[in-house]
C-alpha cells in the first residue's frame, strides 16, 4: 500500500510536468489560444492571445476583454455598439460543440477562430493568422472580377457586349413580370456607318463608335443597360420605363447627337435611328423582334428618327 501511495504522487507530478511542457511549447510556438471557464472567465491565455486581444491585468471575463478592445480600438473590428456586439457574441459562444469563424482585426490582419466546447461548459479557442490567405483571396477575387468584366465588355467602347446584355435582358424581364413594372427595349443603329468607314477610314469609324458610347453614358440613366451588340448596333434596356418615357429619353440622346458642337472632336457629324418596344410578358425573342422591326421601319422612313413598336 505504501508503494502505491508513493507511485501515485510521482505520476501526478509527471502529468503536471508534461502539461506544463505542452503549455510552454504551445506558448513558445506563437499560437494564440485561450481557455475560458463555464462562467466565461479567462482561465489561461497564451502570450500571443493576450497580445492579440490586449488582455489587461484584472480583465477576467470575455466581456471585460471585449470592452477593453473596443475602448482601445484593438482586437476585432466592432462595427456595432459594443454592448450589441458582446450580446451577439455571447449568444453564439457555446452554441455548438465546434465552431469556426473569421475575425477581422483592427490592425488589418485576419484570424480564423476555432472554438471547441469541452465537458462542463469549458471553452477552448485557437486563433490562426490567415492574413496572407485573405490577401490572396482578395487578389483572386479582383482577378475574377476583372475576368468577368472583360467577358462582359465590348473592348472598343467599354459597353456591355451582346452576351452580357442578353443575360441582363432575361433578368430584367423576370423582374418586370414579377413586380408588375414596365420595361422598354431600344435597338439603335448609327446611320450610314459604312460610308463613314469608307470615307474617313476605320480608325475614325472607331472614334465615332466610342464617341456615341460616351454620349449614351452621359445621356442615359445609371440603371439603364447600354450595350454594343454588333458593328454599329447598340441596345438600351430601360427598366421601370414605359414607351413614352423611353421615347423621351432616346429623343434626348438623338438630339444630343444632332448638335454640331457635340461632334466637334471627331471626323464628322452622324445620326442615329432607333426602334423601341415595351415588354408585354412574352419571350425575349418577341420583345427583340418587335424592337428590331421598329428600327427597320425607322431606317426605311429615312433614318435619323425613332419608331415605336406596335
Amino acid at each position: 500500500m505504501a508503494q502505491i501511495d508513493t507511485i501515485l504522487p510521482l505520476a501526478l507530478l509527471r502529468d503536471r510536468a508534461t502539461t506544463d511542457l505542452i503549455l510552454s511549447g504551445l506558448d513558445a510556438s506563437g499560437v494564440a489560444f485561450a481557455l475560458f471557464s463555464p462562467e466565461d472567465e479567462l482561465t489561461y491565455g497564451s502570450s500571443a492571445f493576450r497580445l492579440l486581444f490586449d488582455v489587461q491585468p484584472g480583465a477576467l471575463t470575455f466581456t471585460d476583454i471585449m470592452h477593453n478592445c473596443h475602448d482601445k480600438c484593438v482586437g476585432p473590428k466592432i462595427g456595432t455598439p459594443v454592448e450589441a456586439f458582446i450580446d451577439m457574441a455571447c449568444r453564439k459562444r457555446r452554441s455548438s460543440p465546434q465552431r469556426t469563424f473569421e475575425i477581422d482585426i483592427s490592425d488589418g490582419r485576419w484570424f480564423l477562430a476555432n472554438e471547441t466546447l469541452l465537458p462542463g461548459g469549458w471553452l477552448w479557442h485557437v486563433f490562426t493568422d490567415i492574413t496572407m490567405l485573405k490577401s490572396n483571396e482578395r487578389v483572386l477575387q479582383l482577378a475574377r472580377d476583372a475576368a468577368q468584366r472583360a467577358a462582359d465588355m465590348d473592348p472598343l467602347t467599354g459597353l456591355f457586349n451582346r452576351r452580357a446584355s442578353t443575360e441582363r435582358l432575361e433578368a430584367a424581364m423576370q423582374a418586370a413580370q414579377s413586380d408588375g413594372i414596365p420595361l422598354a427595349l431600344v435597338l439603335i443603329d448609327l446611320d450610314n456607318f459604312k460610308s463613314i468607314n469608307d470615307r474617313f477610314g476605320h480608325a475614325n469609324g472607331d472614334r465615332v463608335l466610342k464617341h456615341f458610347a460616351a454620349a449614351g453614358r452621359q445621356e442615359l440613366r445609371g440603371v439603364d443597360i447600354f450595350a454594343r451588340i454588333g458593328g454599329e448596333e447598340f441596345l438600351v434596356l430601360m427598366p421601370a420605363t414605359d414607351m413614352r418615357q423611353a421615347t423621351d429619353a432616346i429623343e434626348r440622346l438623338r438630339g444630343h447627337m444632332a448638335r454640331a458642337e457635340n461632334c466637334a472632336d471627331i471626323c464628322c457629324a452622324y445620326t442615329m435611328s432607333a426602334g423601341i418596344a415595351e415588354f408585354r410578358g412574352t419571350a425575349a425573342e418577341d420583345l427583340f423582334e418587335r424592337a428590331d422591326r421598329a428600327l427597320y421601319r425607322a431606317k426605311h422612313l429615312g433614318r435619323d428618327r425613332i419608331v415605336c413598336a406596335e
